[in-house]
């Protein structure tokens, strides 16, 4: 599926989740060197971040969106016994695999085709739920919250990290430049895709920002701990809980 106009995307009616799953598939061979390129080789110390923030050892995560792997094993290296990687896109875990084969922290992750509005998963069969720059790309994304909600087991714990819809401020107007102007190019540039790079842009102008995006964690649930913006407020981390029955909410914080 291809378009022209990724505004569309977003409109009634569009299959933005088909999209997305071939988009990805298309630029999995350089979605790495992308990644890279585009945050200056800060992607993975917030994979890192993230994961030292929710794993403790012998945990079991589920990284939903896993792509070609890189959040899964920042969980591995954070002390996680066991992490299950699902995406929709079988190239990116085609690569996933190829690079957990040649690295120490592999063993231990394992990649499947799954849907993160529907695991595979029993209730409460997982410490952690984590993601890397996927919630946004998700159409049903209160599903796939409540999917999170479903599989953790009380008091597990939520990592998302995401590029969100920046309020106004004096960093607002030079993220839009990079996002609609240089990401797009170089993406292109790099990717040979496209439409891919000019998606990114669109989609983040229909997130949520931080603050909204903390809101709705909460109303789904979600006891939110803590909220770090990362490269200028470009990239949001957001942790949270899974409440432990009959604990009262505690004040969003």
């Amino acid at each position: 599926m291809t378009t022209n106009d990724p505004g569309q995307l977003f409109e009634a009616g569009a299959d933005r989740a088909a999209y997305v799953r071939e988009m990805f598939g298309a630029i999995s061979a350089r979605y790495d060197l992308i990644n890279r390129l585009m945050t200056l080789g800060q992607d993975l110390r917030w994979r890192r971040l993230a994961a030292q923030a929710v794993v403790h050892a012998g945990d079991t995560v589920v990284d939903a969106g896993s792509g070609t792997g890189d959040l899964a094993f920042a969980c591995l290296e954070a002390g996680a016994a066991r992490v299950i990687g699902l995406d929709v896109a079988r190239p990116m875990l085609a690569r996933a695999r190829s690079k957990s084969a040649t690295q120490v922290t592999g063993v231990g992750a394992g990649f499947a085709l799954g849907d993160a509005t529907r695991l595979p998963l029993a209730d409460g069969s997982a410490d952690v739920w984590c993601s890397a720059f996927v919630v946004r790309n998700i159409p049903e994304l209160d599903d796939a919250l409540r999917e999170a909600l479903r599989v953790l087991r009380p008091g597990g714990r939520l990592a998302v990290l995401e590029i969100p819809r920046m309020d106004a401020g004096w960093q607002r107007p030079f993220a839009r430049f990079h996002f609609t102007q240089v990401v797009p190019r170089l993406g292109r540039w790099v990717s040979g895709h496209a439409s891919a790079f000019s998606y990114l842009p669109v989609s983040v102008d229909h997130f949520l920002t931080p603050r909204q995006f903390t809101a709705h964690l909460t109303g789904l649930g979600f006891e939110v701990t803590q909220v770090r913006l990362l490269m200028f407020g470009t990239v949001a981390m957001h942790i949270a809980r899974k409440p432990l029955p009959g604990e009262p909410r505690s004040r969003q914080r």
